[in-house]
């Protein structure tokens, strides 16, 4: 049995040398990895470098079989002129841009051309045939002796050449005599046919195998959304609601990924994340609530009022503690659900007089407390300022009392003190004061959510109103 030696330089990681691999072993081997790990194994000694890398008809075999088995878009046989090794690493998309290296941007493999690269290095390599300059070429027909690409799907648009392509042909042109000129246009222009029609092949092939690729992400994608809907709840409820499933981002990352044909998907941790970010979104979900019913208690006095109904403190003051330190109050951050379920909705009753009265006695606490940099009372100029209410028209001069009292924003009203006070230093809340009623209005920008302009919230606004 013919053998591989494999033994002369590599040491393992507890230091012993690697032992002889009998040939068809290795051979075996090798028709069970995909050619990404063929490449990594390549790296690992001089002898692998180098079965790896031969053009012997084996070598050949072990890279075809990889590619057939683990690369359903490349299955058509590789260029005349190109080994199975460099049109593998041709079509791994996985490897990413081979002039940039990038992975993140979304990475094609251009047949025409022979390169796989992205979008940016594309545009920087190609050059239009309208942008070439008059007699670029000399008596040389680009589109007959270079293989081109559209620009668009119309006839007349513009053909791309590849710029190192049309530089060498130029230099080649240059170099021939009259007599030979002739010849070598008619070789030129039959290598740039041939080189057209295998990549109609080639785009032809790629194209079906997309179709049908993402035809089979689509359903595994639904397949998710479908057991998610059906799980069941011990009283027989839906679990998950569809509605929120679509809410996430994984399921928005699923989606995306379901169109992307070459990167390959593990679908089970996809769910996974799904199930896990559809609890953490029920979460946000009541702290939206929290926020909608806090800003629909809000105002500008500081005293309570009661109603008939025997509730007290049922306003929110715009200086109450709550507003500062609500997002790192224990309930707000982790908040309670009803059996232990968030798919079970809060009551008017329970929001109004556990959750909320809870909150500000967890936000009074806080307050009393060094606890995380806070940014102030909005009510004081520093407060709102730190808030980012900035530019809200909520500050009023303090030296202009009784003489019309106009509202600015903070540089407004700093520039008033200079210009009509000639003040030359501003004493921020001796000579400013924020404006109660009028900062209520900003409030919901600066609050953890912005539901100012939700149905949600003025529908719970016109709510509070009636009931009260």
């Amino acid at each position: 049995m013919a053998q591989i030696p494999l033994s002369s330089t590599y040491q393992g990681h507890h230091g012993s040398h690697m032992t002889i691999i009998p040939v068809d072993i290795f051979i075996e081997i090798c028709s069970h990895l995909h050619p990404l790990d063929l490449f990594t194994l390549i790296e690992v000694c001089k002898q692998f470098r180098y079965w790896l890398n031969s053009a012997s008809p084996g070598t050949q075999d072990i890279w075809r079989t990889s590619r057939l088995k683990f690369l359903p878009y490349l299955q058509l046989k590789p260029f005349a002129d190109m080994d199975e090794q460099s049109y593998t690493r041709l079509g791994l998309i996985e490897k990413g841009c081979q002039f940039c290296g990038t992975r993140k941007e979304y990475c094609k493999v251009y047949w025409v051309f022979r390169v796989r690269c992205c979008k940016k290095c594309f545009n920087r390599k190609v050059v239009s045939n309208r942008d070439l300059p008059s007699g670029a070429l000399l008596l040389v027909d680009t589109s007959n002796c270079l293989p081109y690409l559209r620009k668009g799907p119309e006839y007349d648009s513009p053909k791309m050449f590849w710029f190192r392509d049309v530089r060498a042909i130029c230099k080649e042109f240059k170099s021939l005599t009259r007599e030979d000129a002739a010849i070598w246009y008619r070789k030129k222009r039959s290598e740039a046919h041939k080189i057209m029609e295998d990549t109609r092949k080639r785009r032809k092939d790629e194209c079906y195998w997309l179709i049908s690729r993402r035809k089979q992400d689509k359903k595994e994608f639904e397949k998710i959304i479908h057991e998610l809907r059906d799980m069941q709840r011990d009283d027989g409820e839906s679990k998950y609601v569809v509605r929120w499933i679509w809410e996430l981002k994984s399921c928005t990352k699923a989606f995306e990924l379901s169109r992307e044909p070459y990167i390959e998907k593990d679908w089970k941790i996809l769910k996974r994340a799904m199930m896990t970010e559809y609890e953490e979104l029920m979460k946000q979900q009541r702290r939206k609530q929290i926020c909608t019913c806090i800003l629909s208690l809000l105002t500008a006095d500081n005293t309570a009022r009661t109603y008939p109904t025997g509730i007290t403190d049922y306003q929110v003051s715009v200086s109450d503690p709550l507003l500062e330190c609500l997002r790192w109050c224990p309930s707000y951050q982790d908040p309670p659900f009803i059996n232990n379920d968030p798919r079970n909705p809060w009551s008017t009753q329970y929001l109004l007089l556990d959750l909320i009265p809870q909150l500000r006695k967890e936000a009074i606490e806080l307050h009393k407390l060094p606890g995380p940099i806070r940014p102030g009372s909005i009510t004081t100029v520093l407060g709102a300022l730190n808030h980012g209410c900035s530019q809200c028209e909520v500050y009023r001069c303090r030296l202009c009392k009784g003489r019309g009292g106009k509202h600015y924003n903070y540089q407004g009203v700093c520039c008033h003190l200079g210009s009509y006070h000639k003040v030359s230093k501003v004493m921020v809340e001796e000579m400013i004061v924020v404006d109660r009623e009028r900062v209520i209005e900003c409030i919901p920008k600066i609050f953890p959510f912005d539901g100012s302009t939700s149905e949600y919230y003025q529908g719970f606004r016109h709510w509070h109103g009636s009931w009260s």
